[in-house]
């Protein structure tokens, strides 16, 4: 699958409709993002790429892209496969790479303990990832083995061009 860009409109409707009902706070980080975007990086074309826990938990990773892109928001929330989740931490991780099997190319961490949980980050500038980017729910930050579909969740991130 290659960057396939839209109108950052209909990503943005996507995020809402995602984020209904979500921590204020989440909301209130991406409705931030995206006024920054629009206002101060010239609205640019984006790409919604949604998470779950199914291909979270592939062995050495998802790569949804297969090409440089650009991070500009990650959210998620550990539900895993029973829709509530465990009590097991499980990390989402974003990699510089065609795989997770690299640890030095991790470049994005975020770490869930309780069920329900919800983690995000936001980069308004772009976080590059000049070779591929590969999103992976582990058992810990740097170690590359998969958690289980239960321990896991799901999510989105915003892409751009590299």
């Amino acid at each position: 699958m290659a960057l396939a860009l839209e109108n950052s409109n209909l990503v943005w409707q996507k995020v809402n409709k995602t984020l209904a009902n979500r921590n204020p706070a989440v909301v209130a980080a991406f409705k931030g993002l995206k006024e920054y975007l629009v206002s101060q990086k010239g609205n640019p074309t984006l790409q919604f790429v949604p998470l779950n826990e199914a291909v979270l938990v592939q062995a050495t990773g998802y790569s949804p892209i297969g090409a440089a892109c650009t991070l500009y928001g990650v959210w998620f929330i550990k539900n895993g496969t029973t829709g509530t989740g465990t009590a097991n931490d499980s990390w989402l991780t974003i990699a510089n790479d065609t795989s997770n099997t690299t640890d030095a190319t991790k470049f994005v961490a975020l770490m869930t303990s309780i069920a329900g949980q919800q983690a995000f980050a936001v980069y308004p500038h772009g976080l590059a990832f000049g070779t591929d980017i590969t999103i992976s729910g582990e058992t810990s930050a740097q170690d590359g083995t998969e958690s289980t579909a239960d321990d896991s969740g799901n999510g989105f991130l915003i892409l751009g061009a590299a």
